[in-house]
């Protein structure tokens, strides 16, 4: 009994001490309404400090496929003929105006000869003709001829003035396959296959090689049914596995119509907006899809609070420690985190935990600041 005599004085000493010390600590704040008391005592929280790696996008998709080439074609003469010589292997990288494959030109250097003989043969026979259609012509004045003979002279002449044109364009053919026995690359390129080699007759058309152009690439990936309605709504990025850090804007260029029959997915084709180096076609590209719309700021979820059925976050001021609050809209809920829109600034600081106890009388001392 005297032990607890003995505490009951001292806790009633204390009590009475309190009161009557002017100068001694407040209780931080009221357990009514949690603000802060008149003297000026601090609420200890945990705040989120804004940077420039706390921005964020909404859901991404990402789909693995392969680079390939925009422009693919097989190349082939317009002209038949036994292949003289081959002059590029398959990987080789070749320039526009490059000599690909060559054809004996020993048969057209003939039929290139023999239009050129045509040619002098009519050339002559209109000289004559002409010369011709002006004597008579003279005649005719005069009444030496008739008008019968000097029809029949103009009528020559035109037979061998159209005989002449059309030497022309059969020497200018002739001229035109002599060129083609030359395979002629159309465009810097990239040679795939190979299909014929020196000593094959080929027909004209007859492919001998593919070419890849590669002034334009692009990434083929296939979209499950859910993207199809919405991908071209989507911002498109392009990665590569054997590239790390390399991603390179990318804009959708081509969607099949159809599914595929066993995959049920639909083929996409993504055309890369800018270049880089050391790009190899089939080499293993991602694509990125994400949605601009929901672009924003990711931040700590216990930093959402509510007022007035809007949500809102506390953002602390750096010199007096007081709070205010800011409005924001909410993007995205995750698991521990938000992606939400506001007024925030690189190195602003949020309350992260205490939110329900901190209002505009609030001051604030930050117990452990988390980036």
């Amino acid at each position: 009994m005297l032990v607890i005599a003995s505490i009951g004085a001292a806790f009633a000493y204390n009590n009475l001490h309190l009161e009557s010390d002017p100068t001694a600590p407040a209780h931080p704040f009221d357990a009514t309404n949690r603000r802060l008391n008149p003297n000026g005592s601090e609420l200890v929280v945990r705040a989120f400090t804004v940077t420039s790696s706390s921005g964020a996008t909404g859901a991404k998709h990402a789909f693995t496929g392969t680079l390939q080439p925009r422009y693919q074609a097989s190349i082939a003469f317009r002209v038949a003929g036994k292949i003289l010589e081959r002059t590029v292997e398959v990987g080789q990288r070749v320039k526009k105006g490059e000599v690909l494959f060559r054809l004996d030109p020993e048969d057209n250097v003939l039929q290139l000869h023999v239009a050129e003989a045509d040619q002098i043969s009519a050339l002559s026979l209109f000289k004559q003709c002409t010369a011709e259609q002006t004597r008579l012509l003279q005649l005719r004045s005069t009444g030496s001829v008739s008008r019968s003979e000097y029809e029949l002279a103009l009528a020559n002449r035109d037979v061998a003035k159209a005989r002449l044109d059309a030497t022309d364009r059969r020497l200018a053919l002739a001229t035109n396959q002599r060129t083609y026995c030359d395979l002629i690359a159309d465009s810097d390129g990239l040679v795939t296959a190979i299909q014929a080699e020196a000593g094959q007759v080929v027909n004209v058309g007859q492919a001998v090689l593919q070419l890849m152009r590669t002034d334009e690439l692009e990434a083929m990936v296939s979209l499950p049914e859910f993207l199809v309605a919405d991908v071209k709504k989507l911002q498109a990025t392009a990665a590569f596995w054997s590239r790390p850090g390399l991603v390179l804007q990318a804009e959708l260029r081509e969607l099949s119509p159809m599914a595929d029959p066993i995959s049920r997915t639909y083929d996409a084709r993504f055309k890369l907006k800018e270049s880089a180096p050391n790009l190899t076609i089939g080499m293993t590209a991602s694509i990125l899809l994400s949605n601009s719309d929901e672009d924003g700021l990711c931040i700590p979820i216990t930093s959402i609070a509510s007022r007035n059925a809007l949500p809102i976050v506390w953002r602390i001021e750096s010199l007096s420690g007081r709070v205010e609050a800011v409005t924001v809209e909410i993007i995205q809920y995750r698991n521990d985190t938000a992606i939400v829109r506001g007024p925030f600034r690189s190195g602003d600081r949020i309350v992260s935990a205490g939110v329900q106890r901190v209002d505009e009388n609030s001051r604030i001392r930050v117990w452990n600041s988390k980036r």
